[in-house]
Formats: C-alpha cells, structure tokens, sequence
C-alpha cells in the first residue's frame, strides 16, 4: 500500500506524542522532499523534525513534475501541493491530509484520504490507543 502523508498530519501526531500510529497503522509512509524541508530543516526543533529525521519507515521523495506542483501552490501550501503531485505519481493508495481544499482536491482527483482525526479513530479501532480524549 502506498500512502502519502502532508506536513499538519506529522506534526500533529508528533505534538501529542503519537507520531508511531502511523508505522503501526501503514508500515511505510511516503513524504516529498517539500514536507522534509518544511518540518525537518526549516522547523528544526520543531515538533515532529526529530521523529521525521529519524524514522527509517518514512521515504523522502523527489517529486518530478514541479510544473504541477507551481500551479498548485496558487492555491494550496507547498506542502499540500507536492503531496497531491506526488500522490499521482506514485499511483498513491492513500493521502493523509488535513487542509479542506487539500482534501477536496484529493478526493477529486480520485484519491482515498484520512486525516488526523481519522488516523486516531483507526488507532482506536484497531486497539493502539484506549483513548483518543486524553490526547488533547
């Protein structure tokens, strides 16, 4: 399975100390080299640098058609715009998204996506976290 994460997603788990529901959830999370540099070298020290730096189960990829990427950027984040690229190109299973208009996007374009609400609810679902109150 392939699954694309955006930038809110990552941090958001790693802020509530969940970042590894996404291991334990899909094995292996795909992210552009955008997300990589926004949370990892621009957000050093950030929540979510350290884990994303770290985590050998998230792959970093190039996306290849950078055309696609600046019509996009018009109206989503860079972020948000590589990830829906890089959905196309990698034939994407999922896109793990949180942004309304990202998602919209994403469901058009014919992609399957989850957000943060709904990787804790699967988490629930699947008995890796009792609670999903407490988390915030």
């Amino acid at each position: 399975m392939r699954v694309i994460c955006d930038t809110a997603v990552l941090i958001g788990l790693a802020k509530i100390g969940k970042f590894n529901l996404l291991e334990k959830l899909y094995e292996k999370i795909y992210i552009p080299w955008g997300v990589y540099n926004e949370v990892v070298v621009r957000g050093r020290s950030r929540p979510g640098a350290e884990e994303i730096d770290q985590a050998k189960w998230v792959g970093r990829i190039k996306v290849k058609d950078r055309t696609a990427v600046n019509l996009l950027v018009s109206e989503f984040g860079q972020g948000e715009s590589e990830a829906l690229v890089l959905g196309k190109q990698l034939k994407a299973d999922w896109l793990i998204l949180d942004d309304a208009r990202a998602r919209t996007a994403a469901i058009s374009a014919g992609f399957r996506i989850i957000g943060l609400a709904g990787i804790l609810l699967l988490a629930k679902k699947r008995n890796l976290i009792q609670d999903i109150r407490p988390l915030f």
